[in-house]
């Protein structure tokens, strides 16, 4: 059988050698290769004569009879069809076959022999082409074929080519509903028929280019748009008045907002009462009350009001969360209103960082160095006014360390804001300059948004929107939901395994500012900092357990030399001297853990426990490395295929050793179980004991004397792989391969944008973030018994 399927060219240059070396006339030759060409037939003498009774019929040629019989007679041709004949002869298949084209009396039939036979006769020598994609065109034109034919279309027009009947035949309103099922064969088909799309030709995917592999076939037209467009842009918007300076609300004034609902069931809308203190004010729910007395109870009051909004059309959004959320002409237009400094402040501080109302009220004021950044629980953002900088730590994602320094977030105010925050009666030390400030800035938008259409802007609205305006100038989520001081639950797990940079938080800050309209120093020098001591000797912050590359290089590099005693001892061992015991165990242990580390390193799994699977297969791995009260967790990453071969090579020379202690006459147990295929881990037998290989553990690794080790925690390759790979891959891809990926942004999920295993860029990475933690193939020739 045939490895691959013949090219049309490869084809006829055998069908050329065969009538050759048969001594045909050139006429005879000319007329064999004449049938060749039209149904490219294997070489045989059975499709040989089913191909000439359909050219006879197509072509209407006469007296192939004898030309035909002519090759069988000299004995170069085999009598019986080749197995799998429709894989390897796609084009004589799909003519000579009856449940297809192989219908004599049809005459749509002939139409469909006839373009196929044109349209891969030849293949475009000056394209890259693809036996897989030549195959699948194929399919995917006969698919077409086949569905005017199974239609029974019939038309009493004439058209000059099988082309424009078939085009005519699937866009005829007959067969709409058949032309749905089959949309991409019909989109092949267009394409090769248009000549933009050769068969078998080799299209590489890029994000430029669309389906059928041009550009023009993605360009919307629609011209009453663009009419549209052009009149929206002509006519100028209308004149909108500005409030003055006498028109700020005085302090007496009540705050109302504008009714934009339609209460229920005889509920209408009141003002809430006024709060004690500003600094408890409610964040704005709304207070229906009902206009005359009801026997329903106020749990079915609720329900009823829950169900109304239910059945509203605003279930439409993502979340409440979005209905909050102010368009960019409203908050220009918030921020263009008369409000005074402290007021612009903290509207703007809300904005670039996105920090809850509430807890940015609570900001106190702090002299240099008289507050010390403690891992004590604090919620209160603290203002430095020596240094300009403004400090808060962050209430969930890393983990409490023995450095809370990491917990911290510390950014450089531009000197506009921090001029206003510097001002003589809010520079007193433990004063609380935005105390009150959120009912005086709601009162002033309230006043200035009353004859304005659209929700009316707020403290809180203006913080919901925080997030549109932070996250197009951040690498990825965490870094963006970092300036809020905490991620949520769906961030808090995967910003828990990364390191993050202070220099890249204060980036996304000073970038949504500039967004803003306020200007940034872009350089900031950390050398005057006076925000306190800790923060001065940390240019990083986020997880406490990461560590550069060079950390493993140093740890790689300790295995290796540690293997050289051991090996040594082992391979001068001879049959009557003592078994060499404790030599081989230490060996094997440290083959065992080199390799364990490398692949912990390159999967990014949680530390392997008694309770962690995985499957390890060519291209791909199976991971369980979560199972607790809270759930499971599994999923299918890339795996290395240096990894693959490195744990393949340690796998038959665990054999090797175990066939060897058997030779010996050593007492062996063999107690690893089938959930893993990672590394095993050999113990020495003491006190008459025998020799036990079991699953290996990360805390088996971490009981080896390295000096190198010590200190490091049982997850440091964990969170280590995804600080370092967060800066190179997208979010998703670090997620996924994590097992943090969130609905719609898994690789596996229907959106995916590449599927599991065959993520080239990634697996990229994953090599080079090997090579640059050290780690080297073991050289299995020189470790004793290997052989």
């Amino acid at each position: 059988m045939l490895d691959e399927r013949p090219y049309p060219r490869e084809l006829y240059w055998d069908w050329q050698q065969l009538t050759e070396r048969a001594d045909l006339t050139p006429h005879d030759a000319e007329c064999v290769m004449r049938i060749v060409r039209y149904a490219q037939p294997p070489l045989c003498s059975t499709a040989l004569q089913t191909a000439s009774l359909f050219y006879q019929l197509d072509k209407n040629k006469q007296e192939l009879e004898k030309i035909v019989t002519a090759l069988p007679a000299r004995g170069l041709l085999e009598t019986q069809l080749p197995k799998n004949l429709g894989t390897f002869y796609p084009v004589f298949f799909a003519i000579s076959n009856k449940r297809f084209l192989g219908r004599p009396s049809c005459r749509i039939a002939n139409l469909g022999r006839r373009l196929i036979s044109k349209w891969f006769s030849e293949l475009p020598t000056e394209r890259k082409t693809s036996r897989s994609n030549f195959y699948t065109h194929l399919l995917a034109v006969r698919h077409v074929l086949m569905s005017v034919i199974e239609a029974g279309y019939e038309t009493a027009e004439d058209y000059a080519t099988p082309e424009e009947f078939f085009r005519a035949a699937i866009e005829s309103d007959k067969l709409y509903s058949r032309r749905l099922l089959i949309q991409t064969a019909y989109d092949t088909f267009i394409d090769i028929s248009a000549g933009k799309l050769s068969p078998g030709e080799l299209i590489r995917k890029s994000p430029h280019v669309v389906k059928g592999g041009t550009r023009e076939q993605g360009k919307k037209t629609d011209p009453w748009h663009y009419e549209r467009m052009k009149q929206l842009v002509a006519t100028l918007p209308p004149q909108r008045r500005l409030a003055s300076i006498d028109d700020t609300p005085t302090e007496s004034e009540k705050y109302n907002t504008p009714v934009d609902v339609n209460p229920p069931c005889g509920l209408r809308q009141v003002a809430p009462p006024a709060a004690p203190k500003d600094d408890d004010e409610s964040s704005e729910p709304p207070v229906l009350k009902r206009q005359t007395a009801s026997a329903l109870t106020p749990e079915d009051d609720r329900r009823l009001v829950q169900q109304w909004i239910a059945a509203a059309a605003t279930v439409s959004l993502a979340t409440v969360g979005d209905m909050a959320r102010l368009t960019p002409e409203q908050v220009r237009e918030a921020l263009s209103a008369p409000l005074s400094p402290l007021e612009r402040t903290f509207a703007v501080l809300l904005l670039s960082t996105g920090l809850p109302v509430k807890r940015l009220l609570t900001m106190t004021v702090c002299s240099a160095g008289a507050v010390a950044l403690t891992s004590e629980p604090e919620n209160r953002p603290l203002w430095y006014s020596a240094s300009g900088e403004l400090c808060y730590q962050l209430l969930d994602g890393p983990s409490a360390s023995a450095d809370p320094e990491m917990r911290w977030i510390r950014l450089r105010l531009p000197a506009k804001l921090a001029g206003v925050l510097s001002a003589h009666e809010y520079s007193t030390p433990g004063s609380r300059p935005f105390r009150g400030i959120r009912g005086r800035l709601n009162r002033r938008l309230a006043r200035h948004f009353r004859h304005q259409p659209g929700i009316t802007p707020t403290a809180n609205r203006i913080s919901a929107t925080s997030w549109l305006w932070r996250r197009p100038h951040a690498r990825d989520d965490v870094a963006a939901a970092t300036l809020a001081g905490q991620f949520g639950l769906a961030l808090a797990a995967p910003a828990a395994y990364r390191q993050l940079a202070r220099q890249e938080i204060q980036r996304v800050f000073d970038d949504t500012l500039e967004s803003l309209g306020l200007k940034t120093v872009l350089d900031h020098d950390d050398t005057n900092s006076q925000a306190g001591s800790l923060l001065r000797l940390c240019s990083v912050m986020g997880s406490a357990v990461a560590q550069p590359p060079q950390v493993f290089t140093a740890i790689f590099t300790e295995l290796r030399d540690a293997m050289a005693g051991p090996a040594d001892e082992v391979a001068s061992w001879w049959v009557g001297q003592a078994f060499p015991t404790g030599s081989l165990a230490s060996l094997y242990q440290l083959v065992a853990a080199y390799h364990l580390l490398a692949w912990q390193l390159s999967t990014g799994a949680r530390p392997i426990g008694p309770s962690s699977q995985n499957r390890l297969a060519e291209q791909v791995q199976w991971i369980r490395d979560k199972s607790s009260a809270r759930g499971i967790e599994s999923r299918v990453v890339p795996l290395l295929s240096e990894i693959q071969k490195a744990l393949a090579h340690l796998e038959r020379w665990t054999d090797i050793i175990c066939y060897r202690l058997r030779e010996q006459g050593q007492v062996f147990e063999d107690q690893r179980s089938s959930q893993l295929s990672t590394p095993a881990w050999l113990v020495a037998p003491q006190r008459g004991r025998r020799w036990v290989l079991r699953d290996m553990t990360w805390s088996d690794l971490q009981s080896l004397s390295l000096r190198k080790t010590t200190g490091l925690a049982s997850n440091v390759t964990r969170h280590s792989l995804a600080s370092w790979l967060r800066e190179r891959a997208s979010d998703a891809e670090v997620d996924a391969l994590l097992g943090h990926a969130r609905d719609g942004r898994s690789l596996s999920a229907p959106r995916a944008t590449a599927p599991i295993g065959t993520q080239p860029a990634l697996r990229r990475l994953l090599s080079e973030w090997l090579r640059q933690c050290g780690y080297r193939p073991l050289r299995w020739e020189i470790l004793p018994w290997s052989s």
